[in-house]
């Protein structure tokens, strides 16, 4: 007796395609970043701003009692890049907090914002594993 085997999958092709892949999925990763990252912004954090960084802002001309959105700067530099989640080297600070240079005043705290869109997230996930199996198939 013999048993015939067909083989419908091609792990060299696979691995051929794995690194491209594996860039696309941290690419859409990296926009889910940005999207979450922007929707955290625009809820509001957490502690809201003081009452003196208010009056603050508006005595230099800048607007809005939302943290991290005086001038919206930081805002608009948040971008998902092939690199990863780029933005002005500040808002790694005020995701961290930081010890505020000026004398007297009191330290910024923290206030994480970076976080991923859970749906984009999942949608980038779907899509990876798409891939994963299209690219599997012989």
């Amino acid at each position: 007796m013999k048993a015939k085997v067909k083989i419908s999958y091609d792990a060299g092709k696979l691995a051929s395609q794995l690194p491209k892949i594996i860039e696309k999925y941290m690419q859409r990763y990296a926009r889910s970043a940005e999207k979450g990252s922007k929707e955290a912004i625009d809820k509001g954090l957490k502690p809201p701003l003081s009452q003196f960084t208010i009056e603050h802002r508006k005595n230099k001309g800048q607007g809005g009692s939302k943290p991290l959105f005086a001038t919206g700067n930081l805002y608009r530099s948040i971008k998902g890049t092939s690199e990863g989640l780029e933005m002005l080297g500040y808002g790694l600070k005020h995701q961290r907090g930081y010890k505020n240079p000026v004398k007297n005043w009191r330290d910024v705290p923290a206030r994480p914002f970076i976080q991923d869109s859970k749906k984009e997230t999942l949608t980038a996930f779907n899509k990876f594993k798409k891939d994963i199996r299209k690219a599997f198939k012989k």
